[in-house]
């Protein structure tokens, strides 16, 4: 399978690679709203690339490539996110850190980095040691499996997944569960 070509994220002058793919769950909740491109690619099924900004303390959009007209890519951000291309539908934690769930390495000498999003507003940045980011999992895991969202993720990973039981799947939401919810956890 050929490697996603990623977006990217720039923050406090820094560039990231993300390993999430923001604009996604975007576009399941509003499928009538994700640009059709012309140009197919192996390396780059979603059919584009953003770029990411966090400025002013908000999470913008600030660029989605397309492989067809660059004026095409302005006026679609435009029309997607018409507040300064402030994207206000996400609320979330992005990970920024060496690790960001390549191959699930979390070492235990670890620093992990998340930068915590409310409604498209930056509310912090987020460091957590190895202890820290496990007691935080298991955190949302309580908080996801009394949530609203359980019955439809078991549905989908029964679907996609034939015969998996659902402690297979607790046990796979459970190590991962920063990827499976749109949740922050508020101190």
């Amino acid at each position: 399978m050929t490697r996603q070509i990623r977006d990217r994220l720039i923050y406090s002058g820094e560039d990231y690679y993300l390993n999430e793919e923001l604009l996604e769950g975007y576009f399941r909740e509003h499928p009538e709203k994700k640009p059709e491109s012309k140009v197919t690619c192996t390396a780059l099924w979603r059919g584009y690339i953003a770029t990411f900004e966090i400025k002013d303390d908000q999470l913008l959009v600030d660029k989605l490539e397309m492989f067809e007209d660059t004026k095409l890519n302005l006026k679609i951000i435009k029309e997607l996110f018409p507040n300064n291309n402030k994207f206000e539908w996400y609320s979330g934690l992005i990970r920024i850190d060496d690790y960001r769930g390549e191959w699930d390495e979390e070492p235990k000498d670890g620093k992990f980095e998340f930068l915590e999003i409310n409604n498209g507003d930056f509310i912090q940045k987020r460091e957590m040691n190895f202890d820290d980011l496990q007691s935080f999992k298991k955190e949302q895991y309580e908080y996801f499996i009394l949530s609203e969202d359980v019955n439809p993720i078991y549905k989908l990973f029964k679907k996609n997944n034939e015969g998996i039981t659902e402690d297979r799947i607790n046990e796979i939401i459970s190590k991962n569960i920063l990827i499976y919810t749109r949740e922050v956890y508020v101190d």
